[in-house]
């Protein structure tokens, strides 16, 4: 069976579990931030949303993915949607958790940058998602643009932190660094699985502090 993220076996119970508090956690996160929208009108609540559901899909498929590794599903789903093996099924959905979370990445640089032009926008979207497309291990290089757009958003947020200094962007800006550096440890996970278990360990650390966040705006 075709795995492209190489989870490890002993994980996957684990990872599913982790994987679907993830999605539920992005999930609610992107539905406080349209809320947030309603009520103030600002852009970067409305691309902040649109990146969370994105994640959250990333994570919805994620999650389902392992779930049928584990199952007997696969064959079944593949007779409904009248493909031709397991592994067509997993390499699509591989190729469709990518791009949802390199999706949702994206939309936050862009926020990040305050600016109003879909050139730009399309032109950070098509850069990774095109370099992942044609390169021979998307592993690394998915998880290598993911960290170079975590870098430029975490800087982001370093620059809010010291201009305003207010725990809720303290918030974020921690989430976004042990996003980034989660999502490093999965590079080396490839060779040394307890990685594996960090990086997810330190993504859900940082998504109860951005929903903590949220929680902490919308009672204001």
């Amino acid at each position: 069976m075709t795995n492209l993220f190489m989870t490890p076996g002993w994980f996957l119970n684990y990872g599913m579990v982790f994987e679907l508090a993830f999605a539920i956690i992005t999930l609610i996160v992107g539905v406080f931030a349209f809320k947030i929208y309603k009520l103030s009108e600002q852009k970067s609540a409305k691309l902040f949303g649109i990146a969370f559901i994105f994640i959250s899909l990333h994570y919805f498929i994620q999650s389902f993915l392992n779930f049928s590794i584990l199952s007997t599903l696969n064959q079944n789903i593949c007779n409904m949607m009248k493909i031709n093996n397991v592994n067509t099924l997993n390499i699509m959905g591989a190729y469709s958790h990518m791009f949802f979370f390199v999706i949702g990445l994206a939309t936050l640089t862009y926020m990040t940058l305050k600016i109003n032009s879909k050139i730009t926008y399309a032109l950070i979207l098509a850069l990774p998602l095109t370099s992942i497309i044609f390169a021979e291990n998307k592993l690394y290089l998915f998880y290598a643009m993911a960290s170079i757009l975590l870098i430029f958003i975490t800087i982001h947020y370093i620059k809010n932190y010291i201009k305003n200094k207010q725990i809720k962007t303290l918030f974020i800006l921690v989430a976004f660094i042990f996003l980034l550096f989660g999502n490093l440890h999965f590079i080396f996970s490839m060779n040394h699985e307890i990685y594996y278990f960090i990086g997810h360990f330190l993504e859900l650390i940082a998504y109860f502090l951005i929903l903590l966040n949220f929680i902490l705006v919308l009672k204001k």
